[in-house]
């Protein structure tokens, strides 16, 4: 991960040099993992056997070597990202405890006995709106490239077509002319009576935005909300001492000592 946004000089101890080597120790395995599957009955019970069913209008089927890249790329996309937003998300609760009773609060009105099945996750709305205040405050990727389709001018730039640009989202998600106290981690700024990100196109730009979006966006949220909801319900956790929670905001955002916490059953 590391390697990720680094200077690109392959020697054994550079960050870029062990990301090479970690990659091909991934492919490796990820192509036994394949190889195996590929002798055994079909079965679309999971994302691999779904890409070795999958075929274009014509019946080809995807290869060896494009499956490797797309398993690759889930690992990454729908792993790691996800594993930011969860630390994330765990952080802000322990920081701010009267948001922590408001979730449980809400989970004790539903019932803590009760399964978490797809309508009572509709009613769960203040931890819809914390899952996006969280989203907002601290995006596990900071940015993404988009190439320039057509030359353009914006703020008195000219951008040329062909030319690669780069959206940051920390600071679209913070803009002042939209969030109030954009840095305050305030949940009740997406409540139905405030909705500030309503105000503007483009305001909450964690998964991208356009044609582009990513993919998993309902489902990393689907993720987040099962994790919150199961976790509240069971436990209250506490910030351990001595530990710096800086955010470090690249390859994905996460305390630069990790994360330590206590946890105490609540039950």
């Amino acid at each position: 991960m590391r390697g990720l946004f680094t200077i690109p000089l392959n020697l054994p101890w550079t960050n870029f040099g062990k990301a090479l080597r970690s990659r091909k120790l991934l492919v490796k395995q990820i192509e036994e993992i394949v190889l195996q599957r590929q002798q055994q009955p079909a079965s679309n019970k999971d994302a691999l056997g779904m890409l070795l069913q999958a075929t274009d209008d014509d019946g080809n089927k995807l290869s060896v070597e494009e499956i490797k890249d797309q398993i690759l790329t889930l690992l990454f996309a729908g792993h790691e990202t996800l594993t930011s937003a969860i630390a994330s998300m765990c952080l802000l609760l322990a920081q701010h405890p009267e948001v922590f009773e408001k979730v449980r609060h809400e989970q004790q009105q539903l019932g803590f006995s009760q399964p978490l099945t797809s309508e009572n996750l509709k009613q769960m709305t203040y931890l819809d709106q914390v899952i996006k205040e969280v989203l907002r405050l601290i995006p596990p990727v900071g940015g993404g490239f988009r190439q320039v389709i057509e030359s353009c001018e914006f703020n008195g730039y000219f951008i040329p077509q062909g030319w690669s640009v780069l959206y940051n989202v920390p600071k679209t998600n913070q803009d002042s002319s939209v969030y109030t106290e954009p840095s305050k981690f305030d949940p009740e700024r997406f409540a139905p009576s405030r909705a500030e990100d309503k105000t503007k196109p483009f305001t909450h730009v964690t998964f991208g935005g356009g044609m582009r979006e990513c993919i998993g966006k309902e489902f990393a949220k689907l993720e987040m909300k099962l994790f919150a909801a199961l976790l509240v319900r069971e436990y209250k956790w506490e910030l351990l001492p001595e530990q710096d929670l800086t955010i470090i905001p690249a390859p994905t955002a996460y305390p630069k000592d990790k994360l330590k916490v206590k946890f105490i059953c609540k039950k």
